[in-house]
């Protein structure tokens, strides 16, 4: 409650005196008088009781004698705006009445600062789409051979929202999942048996306050997108939002790399992480000492042919990119010298792909994802099947130039490099074999957090 409130308001049965008393103890030479409702019916100024006293003399006849029944008054909803305007035409103090016409507060133009509400954070992730060096992002092999990835993010997103809570409860939503967990507080989370990949990230940053924390993803689970790696990075840049030193993107796809491989044991590489962080068109090189991401600047004419030569088509099989690490990992480990062989190919093809693309030769780039499909399949015999197999070889026959399942394979999205003049053949080819075409547009941003009033 305003104290003004107490200080300057009179009764209607009060007297001049009590008004030169109230006028004078409220130092803001002026008082309100209410009746016995609280409403406003007048208000005295040390103007209006001089102007009294040299007609009048009688210090004990009602305030009503003296007040200024025609005054000005405003809403208590007026917005501060309104307020700044009126004091800026000349006025000290305005009463605010509800609509019952109630004296309900008192304003000068030392208006109080609107307070801190409690607030939420909110943040976004994009996907990559990979278009070669997959697997020579893999620990085992770049500590030993040079390795890169070339790759860009395109917006489809993880949206994760996080409200802290005042009692130190955790409670977390996974909308794609349809999963919900509860925790009394940090330590019972850390205590639990299992973790869940989002229960993992808490482990691992550990805030000092409970929350709400809300997940969900524009794509479907096993896509083949590096989906898990966008959730991971949306929900510790949602934490990131909160924190007064900040992480930077490294960190940030550090941070998921730790949490989604490490602690929660989902085997892969180390390149998802860094283009849900980092966005855009991205060569990245890996090494024993240091990760570094090239951003790679397209003019505006080539990355809009790209997209419209690009086809992204869901095959409708979902994948375990973790299991078909580990049978690569395998696979390397009992043919070592056939598949390092393999992922350095892969390597100079992801090179010669980068140049193609920053020349802006974009026939011989798709022509490259047939190759790098081809190298591939090598891998592992679980990378495709026969039906994978049907549909690249119709949508070949209908006009690709190039393409390949994105991600580890077995499942998840086909991409594909068609010219225009094919375009409509290959979709109706695809489509038979059960494969959904899907829309999408680059994007040219990484994981984006904001902060928003909650209430």
């Amino acid at each position: 409650m305003n104290p003004l409130l107490s200080i300057l308001t009179l009764p209607a049965d009060s007297t001049v005196r009590d008004a030169v008393k109230c006028v004078e103890s409220g130092g803001r030479k002026i008082a309100f008088v209410v009746d016995g409702a609280g409403c406003l019916t007048g208000v005295v100024t040390d103007g209006d009781i001089r102007r009294y006293l040299l007609k009048e003399d009688g210090m004990d006849a009602s305030v009503s004698r003296c007040m200024n029944q025609h005054f000005s008054s405003v809403r208590i909803d007026t917005s501060r705006e309104e307020l700044l305007k009126i004091f800026d035409l000349g006025y000290h103090v305005i009463p605010g009445v509800d609509a019952q016409g109630v004296l309900r507060e008192i304003y000068t133009r030392e208006l109080r600062a609107i307070p801190e509400v409690p607030i939420l954070a909110r943040a976004r992730a994009p996907v990559r789409m990979g278009f070669c060096g997959g697997g020579s992002d893999l620990t085992y092999f770049f500590v030993d051979h040079p390795a890169a990835v070339l790759n860009c993010t395109v917006g489809l997103y993880s949206h994760a929202t996080l409200m802290p809570r005042k009692d130190g409860e955790i409670h977390i939503y996974a909308e794609d999942l349809d999963k919900e967990e509860h925790f009394d507080h940090l330590q019972a989370l850390l205590d639990h048996d299992t973790k869940s990949l989002l229960s993992s990230v808490i482990s691992v940053v550990r805030p000092n306050y409970g929350f709400d924390l809300y997940l969900r993803s524009d794509f479907p689970v096993g896509s083949g997108l590096g989906g898990s790696s966008a959730a991971t990075t949306a929900v510790i840049a949602a934490f990131n939002e909160l924190r007064q030193d900040r992480w930077n993107a490294y960190e940030i796809a550090e941070l998921a790399f730790q949490v989604e491989r490490l602690c929660f044991g989902i085997s892969g590489g180390w390149q998802d992480q860094y283009a849900s962080a980092f966005g855009g068109f991205n060569l990245i090189e890996f090494k024993n000492q240091r990760n570094l991401v090239h951003p790679i600047r397209l003019e505006d004419g080539t990355r809009n042919e790209l997209e419209a030569c690009l086809l992204l088509c869901d095959t409708g099989v979902s994948h375990d990119s973790g299991r078909l690490h580990d049978v690569q990992r395998s696979q390397m480990q009992t043919a070592s010298a056939t598949q390092s062989s393999l992922l350095k190919a892969s390597v100079d093809l992801c090179r010669r792909m980068h140049q193609h693309l920053i020349r802006a030769e974009l026939n011989e780039f798709g022509r490259c994802l047939h190759e790098t499909w081809l190298l591939k399949k090598q891998f592992s015999n679980e990378v495709s099947n026969q039906k994978f197999d049907d549909i690249y070889e119709a949508a070949r026959s209908t006009g690709v130039l190039g393409g390949k399942l994105l991600g580890a394979g077995g499942g998840g999205f086909f991409l594909f490099y068609v010219r225009p003049e094919n375009r409509n053949a290959v979709i109706q080819a695809v489509s038979n074999l059960g494969c959904s075409p899907s829309h999408f547009r680059f994007e040219f941003n990484g994981v984006t957090s904001w902060r928003a009033k909650a209430q």
